[in-house]
């Protein structure tokens, strides 16, 4: 009988502790990879209304399915532990129900085909692994749960969609020779998970339309007008907020030819207090390797103009980098911010002084130089002049005095106006100057070309880089956090040559060293004892 009640008792506790509002478990990873991070908390605390997660699972999974399926389980029960009550999860097999089945189809979860071995042969079945997260009217979906990793950010960011009351718009500009929409197809696809994005056009004295939150300038290889910049301007004075990646040379596709760009931008960010550098950064110690041709051989070296940033080189104050684990900007200028502009920020979120608060978000090592024209791009380089580091990415925040503040609004050209007939001088087209911005930031990066076509593809740590810096201007720092927990890369520290020999030497004189010691200590011992049993056979023992 007291068997029985001691496993009964022990049965009863045990329920109890399985459900998700008693569940208490230790997580002893580094980055706590399977606990929801405080952002999703957040999220879900503050929900005040119903948000219902369908998960469309078919029950006849492949045995190496199965426990993905768990982990996706526990991880839901986690979000509804959160929720207080605001979150409903709902289980369903399509493939039970042939209207439903039908439905899938037009809510966006297709069915997915996976192989199995059945009857000692390979088999391609069609199963459902997808969920749909829908409040009021709104839907987003999940089409396919491949792993874990980005289950919480693509969960959270569906549930902070479906609860916003408008969806944000990022723009990217054009007219200037910035890169196309295939050049940046893969960055575009990303955010149009999160974001409406569109191209903004401002030729002709046209204004940043209204609607865009973000305006990202990415790689003019023309000069902008003054109107253009004029535009750019007061849209910062309005509130927008501006990523502005300028490259500072153009490279033919198939040559290092380089050719220096002038977009007529350096001025402007000089008086938001960012200074691009007409030259070239160049890392001797942590850099990217890229491929060249030498006549019918093609051979990777480690390219110094292609500095790799990793953990300790991000700032630690800066919750849109601090994750981060790596990142590579090619052909990329030093950012410097201006001291007398800007207060190099200490701690991001610092108290407001008046000032604008700049951080610099990323720098080379202390082992970088700078080469200026005539740009020689061969990977065989030596370093000149003294060695530093070199920040090539920065972020200011806080009230912006218009760059055309006191002077009267420059005049679009008549040849980009719509109407032939309209005078770009009357009234309608000059506009009141906003003298001051409210609170609002800048990203300045002295690189566009690290988020383009084959860099993006072969550096994919770019674009966690990119987002975060969108979702930091447009929405906070809620998602940056979640984004950039699974992704890592832990380079072998670098070490110096001397480093190197040394490491050498104990390699090859080490173990030879330690046996030599060892049969010394052990002769010692064995002729100590010897001359104890001597000594003891003396005395008649």
């Amino acid at each position: 009988i007291i068997v029985l009640i001691v496993l009964g008792i022990f049965a009863v506790v045990s329920f109890i502790l399985t459900r998700p509002q008693f569940a208490r478990r230790w997580d002893l990873t580094e980055g706590k990879d399977f606990t929801i991070s405080d952002s999703t908390r957040k999220v879900l605390g503050e929900l005040d209304d119903i948000v219902n997660i369908e998960a469309y699972f078919s029950k006849n999974l492949p045995p190496y399915l199965v426990g993905l399926e768990r982990q996706v389980k526990d991880i839901l029960d986690e979000y509804i532990a959160y929720s207080r009550g605001n979150l409903s999860v709902k289980f369903t097999d399509p493939m039970s129900d042939p209207q439903l089945e039908q439905k899938m189809r037009f809510i966006g979860i297709p069915q997915a085909q996976v192989n199995i071995m059945a009857k000692d042969k390979r088999e391609v079945i069609n199963i459902y692994f997808g969920m749909a997260i829908t409040y009021e009217d709104k839907k987003e979906t999940i089409p396919v749960v491949q792993n874990v990793m980005t289950l919480e950010y693509d969960l959270t960011s569906a549930i902070v969609k479906v609860k916003r009351s408008e969806t944000k718009t990022a723009g990217f500009l054009t007219g200037h020779g910035e890169y196309s929409q295939e050049d940046y197809e893969g960055i575009r696809t990303a955010l149009s998970k999160q974001y409406k994005v569109t191209d903004v056009d401002i030729s002709g004295g046209k204004n940043v339309p209204e609607n865009i939150n973000t305006l990202i300038v990415g790689g003019p290889k023309e000069a902008l007008s003054e109107r253009d910049k004029y535009e750019i301007d007061q849209f910062l004075m309005r509130g927008g907020r501006i990523i502005f990646l300028i490259d500072p040379i153009d490279i033919g596709d198939r040559s290092l030819d380089a050719t220096k760009i002038n977009t007529n931008l350096n001025d402007m960010l000089e008086h938001y207090g960012v200074r691009l550098g007409n030259s070239l950064v160049l890392d001797g110690r942590s850099r990217a390797s890229a491929r060249f041709s030498s006549g019918y051989v093609q051979y990777s070296t480690p390219y110094p103009f292609w500095p790799r940033v990793i953990k300790r080189q991000f700032a630690k104050n800066s919750p849109m980098v601090n994750q981060l684990e790596s990142l590579v900007l090619q052909w990329t200028s030093p950012v410097e911010l201006i001291e007398s502009r800007v207060e190099i920020s200490s701690e991001e979120g610092s108290e407001d002084t008046g000032k604008l608060r700049g951080i610099e978000l990323c720098s080379s090592t202390q082992y970088s130089w700078t080469k200026g024209a005539p740009y020689d791009l061969n990977p065989q380089q030596r370093p000149t002049g003294d060695l530093k580091t070199y920040p090539m990415a920065v972020a200011v925040s806080g009230k912006f005095e218009s760059f055309y503040a006191g002077k009267p609004a420059p005049a679009p050209d008549a040849a980009d106006v719509e109407t032939p007939e309209a005078d770009p001088f009357q009234e309608d087209n000059v506009a009141e100057t906003i003298p001051e911005s409210p609170e609002t930031q800048i990203v300045v990066v002295g690189s566009a070309r690290f988020l383009a076509g084959r860099a993006l593809a072969q550096f994919r740590f770019n674009q966690l880089f990119f987002e975060n810096a969108v979702d930091w201007l447009t929405m906070g720092e809620d998602l940056i956090s979640i984004r950039s927990r699974f992704v890592t890369n832990r380079p072998l520290k670098e070490i110096s040559e001397n480093g190197k020999l040394f490491v050498r030497i104990i390699n090859i004189c080490g173990a030879s060293f330690l046996v030599i010691v060892f049969g010394f200590i052990r002769f010692i011992f064995k002729r100590r004892a010897k001359k104890i049993f001597e000594t003891y056979s003396a005395l008649g023992g």
